[in-house]
C-alpha cells in the first residue's frame, strides 16, 4: 500500500522548522566535533599544549550541543506525527551523527595523555587520516543540505564520494599501523595510539553510516 503521503515532502512544505532542519544542525554540531578534533591533532604536532587543550575542549562543547539536539530530535519523533518507517530512518540518522560527535571526543580524550607528539612521522599520517575524516564530514554536511532542497542526485554524488574517502581511510589505518610498529614508543603510548587510530576510523566509518542513510532518505522521497 502506498504511503499517504512522504514525510520528507511533509517536511518540506513546513513553515516551522522540521526534524530534518534539526538533522542539520546536529550535522553541523558534528562537523565542528571532527573539524577542532583535526586542530588538536595539529596543535599536538606543534607541541602547542595551550593550543590542543582549547581545540579539545571545542570538541567537548559541540559534542555537548549536539546531544541536547538529539534530545529535541527524539522529542519531536515521540509526538506520533510520523508514519513508523519514517520515524526509524530519522532516529538512525540521529543515532548515526551523535556516532560521529562522541568517536571524535574519543580521539581528543586519547590526546590529553600526550605531552608532546608521538613521533614526526606518525603525527603527519594522524593528521592525514583526520583531514580525511574532515572532508567527509564536509561532504555529509553538503548531502543533508542536499537532502533538505530534495536535490537527489547532488546526495548522491556526495554520498559516493564518502564511500571513497572511507576507502582512503582504510588504506591509511595500514601506513599508520605499520608505521606505530616500527616506532620506538613506550608500550603506554603505542597502545594510547593505536587507540586513537581506532578512534580515528571509526570517526570515518560512523560518517560512512550517516551518509547511508541520508542516501535512503533521498531515495525514499523520490
Amino acid at each position: 500500500m502506498e504511503r499517504t503521503r512522504n514525510i520528507l515532502a511533509w517536511l518540506g512544505d513546513r513553515e516551522e522548522k522540521g526534524v530534518l532542519n534539526l538533522a542539520l544542525k546536529h550535522t553541523e554540531k558534528s562537523y565542528e566535533c571532527v573539524l577542532e578534533m583535526k586542530n588538536s591533532i595539529e596543535a599536538l604536532m606543534k607541541n602547542d599544549i595551550t593550543a590542543r587543550n582549547h581545540h579539545i575542549s571545542k570538541v567537548k562543547n559541540a559534542e555537548h550541543d549536539g546531544d541536547e539536539i538529539k534530545r529535541e530530535i527524539m522529542n519531536e519523533l515521540s509526538k506520533g506525527m510520523f508514519l513508523p518507517p519514517d520515524r526509524e530512518d530519522l532516529i538512525l540518522l540521529n543515532d548515526f551523527l551523535n556516532d560521529i560527535a562522541d568517536s571524535a571526543k574519543g580521539v581528543v580524550r586519547l590526546l590529553e595523555f600526550f605531552e608532546k607528539e608521538p613521533s614526526s612521522e606518525l603525527d603527519k599520517l594522524l593528521l592525514d587520516d583526520s583531514l580525511l575524516a574532515l572532508k567527509a564530514a564536509e561532504k555529509l554536511k553538503s548531502a543533508i543540505h542536499s537532502l533538505v532542497n530534495s536535490e537527489t542526485g547532488k546526495v548522491m554524488e556526495d554520498c559516493a564520494q564518502i564511500e571513497t574517502i572511507e576507502e582512503e581511510g582504510d588504506d591509511k589505518r595500514r601506513d599508520l599501523i605499520n608505521a606505530l610498529i616500527k616506532t620506538t614508543l613506550s608500550p603506554q603510548l603505542t597502545i594510547l595510539v593505536y587507540e586513537i587510530i581506532d578512534n580515528l576510523e571509526n570517526v570515518i566509518d560512523c560518517i560512512k553510516r550517516a551518509g547511508n542513510m541520508v542516501r535512503t532518505l533521498s531515495i525514499k522521497a523520490k
